[in-house]
């Protein structure tokens, strides 16, 4: 290389600003371990509950379930994330225990997996919220990557996320854990660090070198792992005599997934019970209102499904008396007198007031059944007429 070209490169390496070198970290992974008593209802958890919620119907032992969160480097994925806080909970005679393993650098990632493997080999299910889709697959691959795929063991899952999603999501809105906690379970934290900020302050522990930053991710994945377990106990609870629940907007939702698992019976009782009208001149009349015509609009279809005519009939004419959906029960209360009870007039007064009420995509439909009608009852007056009848 020219002498030149060396100086002025020489310069510029010198002038220009070096990288501060990483504090070093102690090796090894850190390990915690925390104990409670355990929720009772975690001892006697029901069948029916269990297996309402999501579980395979087969026996289920509490002491045999591994309950586990992670705290990753990101938040969506990818073969760059690293799960750098990996927390377990158990049950152990009659607490509730909570491990957690924690890198204190890159390096000790395989240490970690191992302790994790070691862990999860007395157990035969895994409890999560939201690990079917992000922990479980992440973890899984982060075996694979460290050429440690032997150590990873397949355990039956039991993600929570599903079922809280389905019965609490139309009356609370988001279902992260930590709002559960307030407004399920009526626990709210205090002084906690949002699950989003974990990735910024383990990186800004690497910059650093200073641990401390690392407290409270600790202590709210400690906290998210002592919640699995609560809400376990929880939902069995709730799902084991889902009729004794008093909100109506959680009577549909439960109704609802009960019908999706084809337990009609159930759910058309909790129906029943959510279609019952909240009183008037209440705060919560309004939104419950909406909540008793959905719900009595369920039982139709079901009645509907079961070619259930009177059923239909009686359900569609309450709900007229109460002015539920008036769009869309007049079109069936028409439908139903002149199909099943061919009764072409009372057909028409109920399509006559269908138009009322129909949303104008639906009005020259509505317009053909009104037409049709007519002419099935100048048909009949004919006929009537002929034989002499009037």
């Amino acid at each position: 290389m020219p002498s030149g070209l060396r100086a002025k490169l020489n310069a510029i390496g010198a002038s220009a600003p070096r990288a501060e070198a990483r504090p070093a970290h102690a090796g090894g992974v850190a390990v915690f371990s925390d104990r409670q008593a355990a929720d009772a209802r975690l001892f006697c958890l029901d069948p029916d509950g269990l297996r309402r919620i999501g579980w395979s119907g087969r026996a289920f032992d509490i002491r045999r379930c591994l309950f586990l969160d992670t705290e990753t480097t990101g938040l969506s994925g990818g073969a760059g994330t690293v799960a750098f806080l990996v927390g377990v909970g158990f049950v152990e005679g009659e607490s509730f225990v909570v491990e957690q393993y924690l890198m204190r650098d890159y390096g000790d990632e395989p240490e970690l997996l191992e302790r994790l493997a070691r862990r999860m080999q007395g157990f035969d299910v895994v409890c999560t919220f939201n690990g079917k889709n992000f922990d479980l697959p992440l973890l899984q691959a982060r075996y694979t990557m460290c050429r440690m795929r032997d150590g990873w063991r397949e355990l039956e899952q039991l993600d929570l996320l599903y079922p809280a999603r389905r019965t609490w999501k139309r009356r609370i809105g988001s279902c992260r854990l930590a709002n559960l906690e307030e407004q399920i379970l009526g626990q709210p934290r205090e002084d906690d660090l949002p699950g989003s900020e974990a990735p910024r302050r383990f990186f800004d522990y690497l910059k650093t070198g200073d641990f401390s930053l690392l407290d409270d991710v600790v202590r709210h994945n400690r906290q998210d792992i002592f919640t699995l377990g609560t809400l376990l106990a929880h939902l069995c609870a709730l799902y084991a005599h889902p009729e004794r629940e008093t909100r109506s907007a959680d009577l549909l939702s439960m109704g609802r997934a009960l019908e999706n698992q084809g337990e009609l019976r159930p759910a058309r009782e909790l129906y029943r019970i959510a279609a019952i009208p909240a009183p008037a001149g209440s705060v919560s009349a309004l939104a419950g209102n909406r909540v008793a015509a959905e719900a009595a609009w369920r039982m139709y279809l079901l009645a509907r499904k079961n070619r259930d005519a009177e059923a239909m009939r009686e359900i569609l004419e309450q709900m007229a008396c109460r002015r539920q959906l008036r769009e869309r029960i007049y079109v069936e209360l028409s439908k139903l007198y002149e199909h099943h009870y061919k009764n072409p007039r009372r057909a028409l007064r109920y399509a006559e007031l269908a138009a009322r009420y129909a949303f104008a995509s639906e009005a020259e439909a509505l317009e053909r059944r009104r037409e049709r009608l007519r002419k099935k009852i100048e048909r009949e007056a004919e006929r009537k007429e002929n034989h002499g009848l009037f």
